[in-house]
């Protein structure tokens, strides 16, 4: 290169995500953030809709995070906003909250590029050029992409974007199907950091894995309890309530296994759903669950709508045995003997596969080690982050 020619640039990366909360979207982000080399980070500036706690892991790992509403959602634009909309202004209301947003954004850098991370941040495209390149890496499935973008808006969105990312084939059907070009599509799956090398699993469970349906109780013996455990956000989409089928089905054989879910208790109608007297430890949302997760016998993944939950790859990285409901990429990751995958949602078909596991550790473990191959060698973020990184950067035309 002689000293005439310029040295080419990095392009100035604007990556909008929902919320900073410790679930499956802004985790992956910050997965891939801590896998991309430290100068591509230097020109990423990350928007967030909503803070949360992973505000200052995120602060590290890029050169500015702007939060546009605080947690609780009640800025004084919000109010406005919210206000007008009330009165019918719906248009005025979306002026006022934009403006403030752009204020904040005003002291960034121009981006080269806009990643929506997650159909949930999509609003934030509302607030730059609509010149500018963007790229959407797509988390979800139908009622959950019909959530964060209206039915009737999803085709322009589609066609907005150049670059189509999605974690799994089902999304990728989806995203086909409400008009994406199929040009445009990308498969970024979730993905796991591995370990230097794999550490033996025989730590004592932690203290604060419940004995009852108190989550304050004591720890059992884990050489008397068996543990059937999955984690996330409770609700209707998770499947928690499923979780009270498969209680009363171990009760009734009298087994000593135990039903836990670590994430919280369901509350408002998912609360009710489930009922007062179900058999459920309900455990307390954790920055660390896989101190607790990692000693299930079985882990569950009850979901009536799950893209790819980041837990099911851990759950291999940790090589326990999977049973899930048939939902967005888990037939895929769970075929071929790495885990147990119903054909249809059947919560009879899933108590009975949770006991078939229960009852023979040697299945466990063959179901554990096969899921724990497939998912080192196809879900390392190492494998994934420059993947993900050079479609943002290709977007941008540099």
């Amino acid at each position: 290169m002689s000293a005439s020619e310029p040295i080419a640039q990095d392009p100035v990366i604007w990556i909008a995500v929902h919320d900073l909360s410790r679930t499956g979207v802004p985790v992956l982000l910050e997965r891939l953030l801590q896998a991309s080399p430290a100068r591509k980070r230097e020109v990423v500036h990350l928007v967030a809709m909503y803070g949360g706690p992973l505000l200052r892991e995120l602060q590290s790992l890029c050169a500015s995070v702007t939060v546009l509403e605080p947690s609780d959602r009640r800025s004084a634009s919000s109010a406005a906003s919210l206000g007008l909309i009330t009165l019918g202004m719906g248009r005025a209301g979306e002026v006022v909250r934009h403006s403030a947003w752009r204020a904040k954004l005003a002291r960034r850098p121009k981006p080269d590029v806009l990643l929506v991370h997650g159909a949930g941040a999509w609003p934030v495209t509302q607030v730059v050029s609509s010149k500018l390149p963007v790229v959407l890496h797509l988390h979800e499935l139908e009622t959950a992409l019909d959530r964060c973008i209206p039915r009737p808006e999803q085709a322009a969105a589609f066609q907005r974007a150049q670059q189509v990312m999605v974690v799994s084939a089902p999304v990728a059907e989806l995203a086909r199907n409400r008009g994406a070009n199929s040009a445009k599509i990308l498969l970024v799956p979730g993905c796991v950091r591995l370990p230097a090398a794999d550490e033996a699993e025989t730590s004592e469970l932690e203290s604060n894995l419940p004995e009852s349906n108190e989550p304050e109780s004591s720890a059992p013996e884990t050489d008397s309890v068996q543990w059937v455990l999955g984690a996330g956000t409770p609700g209707w989409r998770k499947g928690t309530d499923r979780l009270a089928a498969v209680a009363h089905a171990v009760q009734v054989v009298s087994s000593p296994a135990q039903v836990g879910w670590v994430g919280g208790r369901p509350t408002g109608a998912d609360a009710t759903a489930v009922g007062r007297t179900d058999l459920v430890n309900w455990i307390p949302e954790s920055a660390d669950p896989w101190k607790l997760l990692s000693h299930a016998a079985v882990f569950v993944l009850p979901s009536r709508e799950d893209p790819l939950p980041l837990v099911a790859l851990e759950a291999g990285l940790h090589r326990r045995a999977v049973v899930a409901m048939p939902t967005g990429g888990l037939p895929d990751l769970l075929a071929d003997g790495r885990g147990l995958v119903g054909s249809r949602q059947d919560v009879r078909w899933f108590v009975a596969a949770v006991q078939q596991v229960l009852a023979s550790r040697e299945l466990a473990e063959d179901l554990g080690q096969r899921l724990h191959e497939f998912v080192r060698t196809h879900h390392d973020v190492d494998v994934i982050a420059p993947r993900w990184l050079q479609a943002v950067s290709d977007a941008a035309g540099r």
